[in-house]
């Protein structure tokens, strides 16, 4: 062959490649508008080669309401996966006809055997039967080699998906890793129902790359550890269901069964559900069978008990009896579920457990903002006094002086006390802060790392911003009060006493993030949900503090969130937790290693603590 005859193949052979290269490039469905909801998504399958649609009348179409296949989804994971079809000849299932199907079966066998797909019965695969969500889950999770040990046990949030379901740790992977977050109903799986070729797109596409995942449910992604329970309870009544899920709608979320006496670890109270450890997973009891000291019981029924009787058995105390904290760390709950407690207004101060700060004048012309609404004036400077008169949220009184828990103020010609934790104080003529007390929690510490990735160990990280925190604080004048001052451990309720007992105005909890998935960043803030006569005042520190390290330390913003971690639930005062960025993820975790951060950091704290104090 001569050289000419070879170097015009060589281009012909280029051309080919690039008008191929260029044809996938330009597909464009008819059926699918720039606004539908996978659009993004169906775009980066088509750049990858993975969809090509279909020929009808002329018009290259893609269906994305049409159920997609069993036979069309293992040709789309092999080729995003960057697998090649297995040359046939002969094909492994009856129902798979080589003749008319022989590049559906490359793709096929070539699913099979690598593990993501099995045959749908006996010697047939089904290629023409829609995939369900469940199978679904096993495709993805297989494929893509996500990390199933890492979540198999963790609790899921779907009432219909039972924990010994053969799905559940496939779904549990795929929902940990953000590939997929439920049906619209966020309570259900849905695992039986099919899928359709967008969804299943999206799917594909977020499994392949994270810039396509979900935001990632952080919160309470982990084994329960014993440490972290709030106290314990004991088992009323024999034959006592325990759920994978706070619901007693069907039995599919049954994990199995407790009878009396047996000890069970509390996480955390969600109205009529305790939520425990079972088996190495959280789970669910009914709190009304359960009692806080282990004591016989009479009245046990002689059959197994359901959560909602119709006429309880359980011979319940005159006084409710509240489960106490032992030695908790962290709770950070997935879906934080408010406890509704009484009305508490102004309460008798507790007595301190040690010497607390006590400021009982100002120097500085201060004024009183009132931040709930019926907030009493009364007599003298308790919660027994009679009352003088109310005043609503926003009110603005003058300081006359201020001691412990009470102001004293003057209203209009009336003198008498407010409670302090229902006030802002504000100072009109000196700096915001200015003999503000403030509580500075930095997170963990001693026993407690925290979080940690290779040298970034949370309970370091979080003291250093802590206490750059104080001395910019303290440099304009405020009282600020550390819950820990070296690497020392208290425990959560010694955190939360501590805030009261030195008369705290304002407690910011100091904490780094991690996930399962390197993808997830930026920086979040939370405020309670329990027992928060303050939030619209939490709200404003969580947004104002959220926001300047949003925009100074240039990270991801996740938002102001509520959940009720222990350290700030039920705390009178305004109170946040924040999540200053990631360890897990590269970009978060080189910010929280580097002194220049850190600084930033503590620096944007500082603003939002100041710019909250000085707003009118």
């Amino acid at each position: 062959m001569s050289f000419k005859k070879i170097s015009f193949l060589v281009v012909i052979l280029l051309f080919s490649l690039f008008n191929v290269q260029n044809v996938q490039a330009s597909i464009t469905f008819t059926d699918l508008a720039s606004s539908h909801p996978a659009y993004d998504e169906i775009q980066y399958l088509i750049e990858l080669g993975v969809l090509e649609g279909s020929i009808e009348n002329g018009k290259r179409v893609f269906k994305p309401s049409d159920s997609v296949t069993r036979g069309q989804a293992a040709k789309m994971v092999v080729v995003a996966t960057g697998e090649k079809p297995l040359v046939v000849t002969k094909s492994s299932f009856s129902d798979i006809d080589l003749k008319k199907s022989a590049a559906l079966s490359g793709y096929v066998e070539r699913a099979v055997k690598l593990g993501y797909f099995s045959e749908y019965s006996p010697g047939k695969f089904a290629p023409k039967t829609p995939l369900t969500r469940n199978e679904m889950s096993k495709v993805l999770a297989t494929a893509f080699q996500l990390n199933i040990e890492q979540t198999e046990k963790l609790s899921l949030p779907f009432n219909d998906v039972a924990a010994n379901d053969p799905y559940y740790k496939y779904i549990a992977a795929i929902y940990y890793n953000g590939i997929t977050n439920g049906t619209a109903n966020s309570t259900k799986y849905s695992a039986k129902d099919p899928v359709t070729r967008a969804q299943f797109s999206s799917f594909v596409a977020r499994a392949s790359s994270d810039k396509y995942r979900l935001d990632l449910p952080v919160q309470g992604v982990h084994v329960p550890n014993e440490s972290d329970a709030i106290g314990k309870v004991f088992v009323a009544v024999d034959n006592l269901n325990v759920r994978s899920s706070a619901s007693s709608d069907n039995a599919t979320n049954i994990l199995g069964k407790v009878n009396t006496g047996k000890a069970l670890s509390v996480f955390e109270e969600q109205g009529y559900w305790l939520k425990i450890s079972y088996n190495g997973q959280y789970a669910f009891v009914a709190k009304e069978f359960t009692k806080t000291a282990q004591q016989p019981v009479e009245g046990t029924p002689e059959k197994p008990v359901e959560e909602k009787p119709e006429q309880p058995v359980e011979v319940k105390p005159e006084k409710p009896t509240e489960v106490k904290p032992e030695n908790p760390t962290e709770v950070k709950p997935e879906k934080p579920v408010e406890v509704k407690p009484g009305k508490p207004t102004e309460e008798t101060p507790e007595q301190p457990t040690e010497q607390p700060i006590e400021i009982p004048t100002t120097d500085t012309e201060t004024i009183a903002i009132a931040t709930v609404n019926g907030l009493n004036i009364r007599e003298s400077d308790s919660a027994s006094a009679t009352s003088l008169g109310k005043i609503d949220r926003g009110t603005s009184v003058n300081v006359l002086s201020f001691a412990g828990h009470w102001v004293e103020i003057d209203h209009q010609g009336t003198v008498g006390y407010v409670d302090k934790r229902f006030v802002r104080l504000k100072n009109t003529t000196e700096n915001p802060v200015k003999d503000r007390i403030i509580i500075i929690d930095p997170g963990h510490g001693g026993k407690d790392p925290g979080t940690m990735s290779g040298q970034a160990v949370e309970k370091s990280i979080v003291f250093k911003v802590s206490q750059l925190v104080q001395q910019k604080l303290e440099a304009d004048g405020a009282k600020v009060l550390m819950t820990r001052t070296g690497d020392t451990y208290p425990s959560l309720d010694d955190r939360h006493k501590f805030a009261t007992n030195n008369y705290g105005e304002m407690f910011v909890s100091i904490h780094a993030n991690s996930a399962t998935s390197t993808s997830a960043k930026g920086t979040e803030t939370y405020y309670s949900v329990t027992s928060n006569e303050n939030e619209k005042e939490d709200l404003v520190l969580a947004t104002n503090i959220n926001n300047e390290i949003v925009k100074n330390a240039s990270m991801s913003n996740r938002g102001v969130k509520r959940a009720d971690f222990v350290v700030i639930k039920n705390l009178k005062i305004p109170a946040v937790l924040v999540e200053l960025g990631f360890v897990s993820n590269e970009e978060d975790r080189t910010k929280l290693l580097s002194d220049q951060y850190i600084e930033t950091f503590a620096q944007s704290i500082y603003n939002g603590i100041v710019e909250y104090y000085g707003r009118k």
